[in-house]
């Protein structure tokens, strides 16, 4: 989930808010003709680019995905990519508002188009990776059935998509549905407000008005059915192909009991350190 610092603004609209601090540190409000978009709402005290989000952009671009980086930060100063990085995301900068959620919000907000694209993925930075390409990913979303597909699904609490990364199919954006949906999005206290109203929320809107999901690797493959996937089940998602773990394993690997296991185990699947890519 995303992160932010928390707000006095109870129940106001992030938009109205948001929209005034927003500028364009790379591009403009003209995107080229495409039907692959990808929105990536990322999130740093900072103003580094850590090779995940760099990873991350690159290979959605190898997909043919135009990239819309929405970066909420305390800080001003222009990013700074990897040095091996071309740049051709269009970048656009947010004052720390509204979460992920925000962002994305945000991001649909100044890109209207976007609603009725074939293929758009609205992804955070909250995963460290990818360490691998996208290509299962890519294709399972490509291929779906349902309005809106997911990397991961979960029954934690009650069933729904996990947020950081999910695929919205042939215009269902423009559903008036999701379009009440992104565009109310508020401020809220704390991130277990904000996975109770966005991320829970979400499954239930979608659910209600009939609209199907799916997700390409499914919890019940990984864990029992009260369990998180990319928590409790972080082994074996990386051991069937999962390219990411959750950046919380990394920075703190008590939150699970084989958290200190994470380094060695995406070495030996992936053949790199995650402890350099945060």
């Amino acid at each position: 989930m995303a992160r932010t610092k928390k707000s006095t603004a109870k129940a106001q609209r992030v938009l109205p808010l948001a929209m005034s601090s927003v500028w364009f540190e790379r591009g403009s409000r003209s995107l080229p003709e495409t039907e692959r978009v990808a929105i990536i709402a990322s999130f740093a005290p900072d103003n580094t680019v850590s090779r995940s989000l760099a990873t991350l952009t690159r290979e959605l671009e190898k997909h043919s995905y135009t990239v819309i980086i929405v970066r909420a930060s305390d800080t001003t100063d222009p990013l700074i990519w990897p040095e091996d990085y071309p740049v051709r995301a269009t970048i656009v900068r947010k004052s720390n508002i509204g979460y992920d959620f925000g962002s994305w919000a945000v991001g649909l907000k100044l890109f209207p188009s976007v609603r009725r694209k074939k293929f758009v993925i609205l992804a955070n930075d909250s995963l460290v990776g990818p360490f691998g390409d996208l290509d299962q990913l890519i294709t399972s979303f490509e291929s779906a059935t349902t309005n809106v597909w997911a990397a991961t699904n979960t029954a934690q609490i009650r069933p729904h998509v996990q947020s950081f990364f999910v695929g919205y199919r042939d215009g269902i954006l423009n559903d008036r549905s999701l379009r009440q949906f992104w565009s109310n999005v508020a401020v809220e206290p704390d991130k277990q407000q904000i996975i109770q109203r966005y991320e829970l929320g979400l499954s239930q809107l979608l659910l209600a008005e009939g609209l199907t999901t799916s997700a390409c690797f499914e919890s019940e493959r990984v864990v029992s059915q009260a369990e998180n996937p990319t928590v409790e089940g972080w082994r074996n998602l990386v051991k069937i192909g999962f390219p990411f773990v959750k950046r919380e394993l990394i920075t703190n690997s008590s939150v699970v009991p084989d958290g200190q296991d994470v380094p060695d185990v995406v070495l030996e699947r992936f053949g790199t350190d995650p402890r350099t890519w945060l």
